[in-house]
């Protein structure tokens, strides 16, 4: 199972950065990781940033949805499924290594989550990204961590 004080993800945009963690758990087939993230999420005064440690697994998982080009896909055809299926290194050196190339500093935008945990989600622009920060007032956050920005 995942750690606890990991935060799931929700509808909102998401920048991810550092380096993914893998979480260790009982269920060692299926290995789960966190990074952290700026999260820019709808809150009751308009978009709020916070930076907090998420769950990434299930921007991967088969529960998922990847859109690209209007297009839906099943999320864990993203990322090169290891040739020994029931090695679970193997397995959370794919993973890992799809986070660090796809995920890690590249926002994307949750469209939805169900209550099984399944989430549709896209990448999006940075500089749609950069659009929501500074409607969230968080542009000091966001090139504190990403200077070059």
């Amino acid at each position: 199972m995942m750690a606890t004080g990991l935060q799931q993800l929700t509808p909102g945009k998401y920048l991810f950065f550092g380096t993914p963690i893998q979480q260790e758990g009982q269920n060692i087939m299926v290995s789960g990781f966190s990074a952290k993230a700026i999260a820019l999420i709808n809150g009751d005064s308009g978009i709020e940033a916070t930076v907090q440690e998420y769950d990434i697994s299930l921007v991967i998982s088969k529960r998922s949805t990847h859109i690209l080009d209007g297009k839906f896909m099943e999320a864990h055809k993203l990322y090169t499924w290891p040739a020994n299926l029931g090695d679970p290194k193997a397995w959370a050196s794919s993973k890992q290594v799809f986070f660090e190339q796809h995920l890690i500093n590249q926002a994307i935008e949750v469209l939805n989550v169900l209550e099984e945990q399944q989430i549709t989600w896209k990448f999006i622009p940075l500089p749609l990204f950069q659009a929501a920060a500074k409607e969230a007032q968080a542009v000091s956050l966001l090139t504190s961590i990403f200077p070059e920005l």
